[in-house]
Formats: C-alpha cells, sequence, structure tokens
C-alpha cells in the first residue's frame, strides 16, 4: 500500500499542478473581461487541496498510523464536495470532481487495508 500511496500522490501533485495552471489562466482571463465569473477562483481552491491532499499524501507514505490518510481525506473530501456544488454551472468541474473523488477512495482504501492488517 505504500507503493500506491506515494504513486497516487505524486499523480495527485501533477493533476493539481495542471488544475492549477488551467485555473489561474481563467481567473486571469475572467478579470481582464470583467465577465463576473468566479470558475478560476474556484479552480484554483480546487487544485489547492488537491495539492495539499496530495502533498500529505507522499509525506506520510510510510507512516504507521492513519494520520496522513485521513488528513488527505478530508482534503479530498472537501475538493470533491466543492467541485460537485459548482459543476451544474461549469460542468468541466464534474471531472475535477471524480478525481478528487477517487484519490478520497484511496484514502479510505487505505485506512481500511491498514485496519484489517493490524486486527
Amino acid at each position: 500500500m505504500k507503493g500506491l500511496k506515494l504513486w497516487a500522490g505524486i499523480v495527485g501533485i501533477v493533476i493539481a499542478s495542471y488544475i492549477l495552471v488551467v485555473s489561474g489562466y481563467e481567473a486571469a482571463w475572467n478579470v481582464l473581461t470583467t465577465s463576473g465569473h468566479f470558475n478560476g477562483i474556484v479552480g484554483i481552491v480546487i487544485a489547492g487541496l488537491l495539492l495539499a491532499g496530495s502533498i500529505v499524501r507522499v509525506a506520510m507514505h510510510r507512516s504507521e498510523d492513519d494520520s496522513g490518510s485521513i488528513v488527505s481525506l478530508v482534503l479530498f473530501a472537501i475538493a470533491t464536495a466543492l467541485a460537485f456544488f459548482i459543476s451544474p454551472l461549469y460542468h468541466y468541474m464534474r471531472g475535477w470532481a471524480i478525481i478528487c473523488l477517487v484519490m478520497a477512495i484511496i484514502s479510505v482504501a487505505a485506512i481500511m487495508i491498514r485496519d484489517r492488517k493490524h486486527s
């Protein structure tokens, strides 16, 4: 499971970096065109949560307790809820919500597998 947590964390960092670049471009475009859209800012927040959860996952992948998995689960769940909440307005954020949901499911699986090994 340590390898999966490390691999998923690295993939999460790469995806979060992509979302951050795209959302930064959208936020700048929204400000320059005074369109009134806020999808860029929400995307930056989602990318920040995904990045933070992925960094925690990579940093804590060798940990013997569940603290890193629980923290990353909370961060991914908040990002998922925010992305699903805003997805009726901006449909492409549904894909970002699914990515965050998969990351949260990996965190739950890591907690369950560890608990099963120790019982």
